[in-house]
């Protein structure tokens, strides 16, 4: 696809919505308005042990990186570190490459033993978080003998010496499977695809009879008793998208809940209501605005008001379906450990929950296929190698596939159900964008939803077409194209540019895309009739320099 073209495209999409006109005179920014470069000297750097170091953001940055600094007591965490393992002393810390929610720490004793910490970033559920996870950790690990992390010392208050929530637990032995996988034969891949199957069958096994994140029973209140197990509850949800921005007053949409259906409308319940109390359309000239009814909150609440008129129908009726299980949040191949093809832990239980066996079970990422799955080889004739190698990839990951959900018929029916559906992932995905509409594209992605639940009506609740409560008329379907277009524009655009949607980039290739965003800016005010417009317009972007992050932020002087 041609660049230009796309970029063109883009451009009118976006200030057609400003009423503007496009010329064909060529203009850039002149140097002055557009500095190719470097931060302010006389910004204050912050300490990486507290800033957020694995990325950067095109857009936006300074939100992005407040939204993850998280300031602690460094020489009272690596006293609290060394006593947890009989150590004298700490004599090395070093930061590790972290994900959204938290910071990790590798910490080396003067006795040579290596532990892990993990500070939560100050966004995520206050408290709950952490005794969830190490109330989840010790459950899998001493009552299931699950491999997972061992927790030598935590906290979750904020009002003792380290001044911040920690958990400081045992280093994962083994290999990250992300780092073995590819050199793997088919047999031993295999294996391990057994293996995991084994370990989530036996955490399955265990029924908790209601929905939450477990916590230990002094650590909550007004928790839910789980049939025998007299030191876990179960508790609120400690799910990120439950305490975002002021969600985190809504607390009676939090759980825990007794019924799939109670919890499958707090979903849609707490969106609306922090909607229509809280969220901020996007200005008129952000080019980041989407259609007007995505920024519009009485739309949000209309098609969410449709959502609850669909799901308790949608909640399937077999009692094994709706069985409270444990299931990992994001089962990828970097958070499994493996020493001589065998998996000796488990990582990164945060924000687990146990949730009905219908929306809890996902076939694991490092097993999924971008793209149709391929059940049988073509022929290689005319095939270029790498298209033999990629047909022989999609190939195999299927079968691997078909293996993992096979094994489950064997031994645990309800989940074999669950994941062999052939519509699980519209029921799921659908209680999933309930929760999201505000984000992006959210309201176009649970519209489109909303509009395959309905033509898949009678397969996923066995009622006649008829009983539809939704039915999209002409206009509606017709709206829905229209933005699915825009929608495409969009990731044509960015996938050009090589620049995922949310902003975010490698350090490394930060550089290169700011160069390819200023062109792009460039572009567009190039193409704009009223030009002082389109830079106010762009200046809503909060577009980021090409100097270092920092906290104030290094905004692109339009």
């Amino acid at each position: 696809m041609n660049p230009i073209r796309v970029i063109k495209r883009v451009t009118r999409w976006t200030f057609s919505r400003l009423h503007r006109k496009h010329l064909s005179t060529v203009s850039s920014i002149s140097p002055d308005t557009f500095p190719s470069g470097s931060s302010n000297p006389s910004r204050e750097r912050p300490d990486p042990l507290f800033s957020y170091t694995s990325g950067r953001w095109l857009w936006d940055e300074a939100t992005q990186l407040r939204k993850r600094y998280q300031p602690f007591n460094v020489n009272e965490l690596k006293k609290t570190a060394a006593r947890s393992v009989n150590a004298k002393s700490c004599t090395k810390i070093a930061k590790l490459p972290e994900g959204a929610y938290n910071k990790t720490f590798l910490l080396t004793m003067d006795n040579g033993v290596e532990i892990i910490t993990k500070i939560p970033n100050p966004y995520l559920p206050q408290k709950f978080a952490t005794a969830s996870e190490v109330a989840t950790l010790d459950f899998l690990r001493n009552e299931l003998d699950i491999p997972v992390p061992r927790v030598f010392a935590w906290s979750s208050r904020k009002d003792q010496s380290v001044g911040v929530e920690y958990i400081i637990m045992e280093r994962a032995p083994g290999h990250e499977l992300n780092k073995l996988w590819s050199a793997m034969n088919v047999s031993d891949r295999v294996d391990i695809v057994s293996q995991l199957v084994g370990i989530q069958k036996k955490i399955a096994a265990v029924n908790f009879h209601s929905y939450g994140s477990l916590f230990y029973k002094d650590d909550i209140e007004n928790g839910l008793h789980v049939p025998g197990l007299d030191r876990f509850c179960i508790g609120p949800s400690c799910e990120v998208r439950f305490w975002e921005g002021k969600r985190s007053s809504m607390t009676k949409y939090h759980g825990p809940w007794t019924s799939s259906v109670a919890y499958a409308q707090d979903i849609a319940r707490r969106e609306k209501e922090w909607i229509m109390r809280f969220a901020e359309p996007r200005h008129p000239s952000d080019p980041l605005r989407q259609s007007g009814s995505q920024e519009s909150p009485g739309c949000h609440a209309e098609l969410l008001d449709k959502y609850l008129e669909v799901i308790p129908r949608m909640i399937p009726s077999h009692k094994g379906l709706n069985r409270s299980v444990l299931w990992h949040p994001d089962l990828h191949s970097g958070n499994i450990f493996v020493d001589k093809n065998r998996i000796v832990s488990i990582i990164d239980w945060q924000g687990c929950l146990s949730l009905p066996i219908f929306h809890a079970c996902r076939i694991p990422k490092f097993l999924k296929i971008n793209g149709p799955l391929l059940f049988d080889l073509p022929p290689a004739t005319d095939l270029t190698s790498q298209e033999k190698a990629e047909n022989l990839r999609r190939y195999q990951l299927t079968q691997l596939q078909r293996f993992y959900i096979s094994k489950f018929r064997e031994i645990d029916n309800d989940i074999f159900s669950a994941l062999s559906f052939p519509q699980a992932l519209t029921r799921q995905q659908l209680l999933d964008f309930a929760g999201h509409t505000w984000d992006d594209d959210g309201l176009f992605l649970l519209r489109e939803m909303i509009h395959r639940t309905s033509r898949e009506w009678t397969e996923l609740t066995g009622l006649p077409q008829s009983s539809c409560p939704v039915r999209p008329d002409t206009d509606a379907v017709a709206c829905h194209i229209a933005e699915a277009k825009s929608w495409e524009d969009r990731q044509a655009l960015f996938g050009t540019l090589g620049i995922p949607l949310d902003g975010w980039l490698h350090p490394d290739e930060f550089e290169a895309k700011v160069e390819a965003m200023r062109d792009l800016v460039n572009s567009i005010i190039a193409s704009a009739d009223d030009k002082e417009g389109a830079k106010q317009a762009l200046r809503a972007w909060k577009l980021s320099d090409s100097g270092p992050a920092s906290l104030s932020g290094n905004l692109m002087e339009i």
